[in-house]
């Protein structure tokens, strides 16, 4: 007996210990994971991403740079970052670009963050190819530069393309500094003359067409070829069907051509952001909180919303649930977007400064980071005050921080490991060898849903179809369809024997109590 009272008092220390030790771990994190069920709730989940380390400008060795040149001010503002918009990594050399804005440069370094390793641009040079003669900007400094993307030819030699918002240009350079083209406000009728041209984003296909995010544009990027000809716009949004846009389209149909022109006009809300996975595909987000139409758009290379034809446009992307409260709407509101080498999609909400992290079809995976409490906002690692870029590499998210002139990197937890080792077995179609991956994440959140669809495709695959529906029941009406179908069939096969006497049975019965009746029916009227 005694020692059965010291074997207890142990384990119930080892309990508390661990107990404390999760609670600890918990506490780490400063905001709680959560998802959401099949019904739009939201639910505790475990976190797949958590805070790895938070890089500012002495991680890069800014401050050790000689500032001499410049005057006190901007001595100690360029000793950091100061108000970053932008990151970029160029996956084959795994170089990191980071636009510092306020300080009009570009950094240049790896995933280590060392002084070792970093490069700052802040002066370029034209080069014999395109002398300053052939420039309308004719600057070679950076003028609040606001995006950034680099593209390699196929000679493997890398091209750096900046938005340089205030130089009203798209600026192309080299890695010796060298610029050599310059996208600029575009000519000729289809541009606007009364629009602006500040370009904020950038990206490159593989054909070097350069696609460009001008805010005041609400007819989609600003496209350009390789050798800069203006080629028209790229992915506009629809206009979204509120009430005020079907009230016109009525009373457009009674209306007098003058009452039309009168009438206020209705335009699609402008591109936020944009980016380009290694297949060509380009993605487009939308950034305004009361828009509920194209907020995350897959586009081919003629524009084509893809999202449409498979139904995802309809989805609801960041938050389901938004609040109204002392005249404002606080909702989602997505100002960035990101696929990592699996397809993974990644999407920045400014709003509420977390991450929504998604499968290539628009499954839920994750949901971290956090602006947090009003007076303890971006005071914790993991939390912002005010996100402007997110970046995805090998198994790491990069989210900057414009106002704490930061970058938290962000590492994938052992459970966000074994989920994505899950789906990319069951992207590959080994639904079989998927089957032990979800049942563990089971095992650690039972309130997963996405696992109990891969679960319900596993046994689906197996032929077991009953099994299958029971995965499918609460969590995809179209795999329970599926499986109900397949189990209707199989059913019907192992058991036509016994279903055709059983026809049988009741035929004769009919027929039978047909005859009867016919006799007895008879018989009352030969009375």
């Amino acid at each position: 007996m005694p020692f059965m009272k010291k074997l207890a008092a142990a384990l119930l220390t080892a309990a508390i210990a661990v107990s404390a030790l999760a609670v600890t771990a918990s506490a780490d994190e400063p905001y709680t994971g959560y998802n959401y069920d099949w019904w739009g709730d939201p639910i505790p989940s475990q976190n797949g991403f958590v805070v790895d380390r938070v890089i500012d400008g002495s991680d890069l060795g800014l401050d050790k740079l000689d500032y001499s040149s410049y005057s006190s001010t901007l001595q100690a503002q360029m000793q950091g970052l100061a108000e970053p918009s932008d990151i970029f990594v160029y996956e084959k050399t795994g170089e990191f670009y980071i636009i510092d804005s306020k300080n009009n440069r570009l950094i240049v370094t790896d995933s280590t963050f060392s002084p070792e390793k970093t490069r700052v641009i802040t002066e370029l040079h034209y080069g014999s190819e395109f002398p300053e003669s052939q420039s309308v900007v004719k600057n070679v400094n950076f003028k609040t530069p606001r995006g950034v993307y680099v593209r390699a030819n196929n000679d493997g030699i890398k091209f750096i393309f900046v938005a340089d918002y205030d130089n009203n240009r798209v600026v192309m350079f080299n890695e010796d500094d060298e610029i050599l083209m310059e996208y600029t406000r575009p000519s000729g009728d289809v541009y606007d003359a009364n629009v602006t041209y500040n370009p904020n984003k950038v990206i490159v296909d593989s054909a070097f067409n350069v696609y460009v995010i001008v805010p005041s544009i609400t007819q989609g990027a600003v496209q350009f070829s390789a050798d800069g000809t203006f080629n028209g716009y790229y992915g506009a949004n629809r206009v979204e069907a509120t009430a005020e846009v079907i009230a016109q389209q009525f009373w457009k149909l009674i209306y007098t051509r003058e009452q039309i022109i009168a009438m206020r006009r209705s335009v699609a809300i402008e591109i936020s952001n944009i980016d380009i996975d290694s297949d060509g595909f380009i993605y487009t987000v939308t950034e305004n909180k009361s828009a509920n139409t194209d907020v995350l758009k897959k586009l081919n290379p003629a524009g084509t919303n893809i999202f449409v034809n498979l139904g995802y446009d309809e989805m609801t992307f960041g938050d389901f649930s938004s609040r109204y409260y002392k005249g404002h709407n606080y909702a989602s509101a997505i100002t960035d977007v990101d696929i990592d080498e699996q397809g993974n999609i990644y999407l920045l909400d400014f709003a509420t400064g977390r991450v929504f992290q998604y499968t290539d079809e628009c499954d839920l995976l994750f949901i971290f980071g956090t602006k947090g409490p009003q007076q303890t906002q971006g005071t914790q690692k993991g939390t912002f005050m005010s996100v402007s870029a997110l970046e995805s590499y090998n198994g790491r998210v990069y989210v900057v921080d414009s106002r704490k002139n930061s970058i938290t990197v962000f590492k994938q937890t052992e459970f966000g490991g074994i989920v994505q080792n899950a789906i990319s077995l069951f992207n590959e179609g080994l639904y079989d060898e998927a089957k032990g991956p979800w049942e563990e994440v089971l095992r650690r959140d039972a309130n997963y849903w996405l696992a109990y669809i891969g679960l319900g495709n596993a046994y689906l695959n197996q032929n077991d179809y009953e099994t299958a529906m029971n995965y499918f029941y609460r969590t995809s009406r179209a795999g329970y369809n599926r499986a109900f179908k397949s189990y209707r069939i199989e059913f019907i096969r192992a058991n036509f024997n016994w279903i055709l006497i059983f026809i049988l049975v009741i035929v004769a019965l009919l027929i039978a109590w047909s005859i009867v009746k016919k006799k007895v029916l008879n018989k009352g009227g030969n009375k």
